[in-house]
């Protein structure tokens, strides 16, 4: 069991450094949990430095806190699925290959940068006025990893080669049903957890928005658009570069996470 969160954080995370006897491909799907988790304990830490007047601030130091230990690992792959949209393409060879270097290219060009500004900038906006309960913001964070795995598997079945062998060897290499189990049970787990941090510790939660048993018929609709939108959006991005890759899989967390806040603000 040790290997398997050790070998799930070594995927997500640059730091601390945390290596497996042996590397357990299946724990790649617990990252989901670890990344919720590691989210919460930045925005706990924020609330202890910032004080009560500024702990709506606590989510996105979170965000921050996250994006740091991971080395900006899914703001990565936004700004190259990004930056490789601003290839054209003419149905050629020559513009896919063009479209899969975009992704191997470690300068930003302008059409990243700019998704990165938009992504910063709205979780800035959304944690100033929005005011979702830390909670939610932490259901929001483990959703979105979790739906980004659980469509990489689906449609990882649909494609036998990737242009990126780190993620195509996960996909490939795990049981479909083991994963699909795993990443139910952590996101069961996950929300259960945001409920406790939602009932012990109502002094960072006292935001309009919050997470109770009696919202969870509301959660399932905002789970189900974006589970609709970010399948959509995927399919348009891996049927534009033929492949399926890491790049992708980030990007579609970043605009998960985008997809599914919206969605809490207009259905709640």
């Amino acid at each position: 069991m040790i290997d398997y969160f050790l070998s799930g954080w070594s995927f997500f995370f640059r730091w601390p450094v945390a290596n497996a006897q042996a590397y357990r491909p299946l724990g790649v799907f617990i990252g989901p949990l670890l990344q919720t988790f590691v989210f919460l304990v930045f925005a706990f830490l924020s609330v202890a430095v910032l004080g009560s007047q500024m702990q709506h601030w606590a989510p996105f130091a979170g965000f921050v806190g996250l994006s740091m230990l991971t080395g900006f690992f899914h703001e990565d792959g936004l700004a190259d699925t990004a930056d490789s949209l601003g290839v054209s393409k003419f149905n050629s060879q020559e513009s896919l290959d063009k479209i899969h270097s975009t992704f191997k290219d470690p300068r930003l060009g302008t059409f990243g940068v700019s998704a990165l500004v938009l992504l910063w900038g709205f979780r800035i906006l959304i944690v100033s006025h929005a005011q979702l309960s830390l909670a939610l913001f932490a259901v929001v964070c483990l959703l979105s990893r979790a739906t980004s795995l659980g469509l990489g598997l689906l449609y990882s079945s649909w494609l036998k080669t990737s242009h990126s062998a780190r993620s195509s060897h996960v996909m490939q290499t795990v049981s479909a049903s083991r994963a699909l189990l795993i990443l139910l049970g952590v996101v069961m787990a996950g929300v259960v957890g945001c409920l406790v941090v939602e009932t012990f510790f109502p002094t960072v939660t006292t935001f309009p928005l919050r997470l109770t048993v009696d919202d969870f018929g509301q959660l399932l609709l905002c789970i189900a658009m974006m589970l609709a939108s970010s399948c959509l959006l995927l399919w348009g991005l891996v049927k534009r570069t033929e492949a399926l890759n890491g790049d992708l899989l980030g990007a579609l967390v970043c605009i998960s996470e985008v997809f599914l806040t919206i969605y809490i603000l207009k259905v709640f």
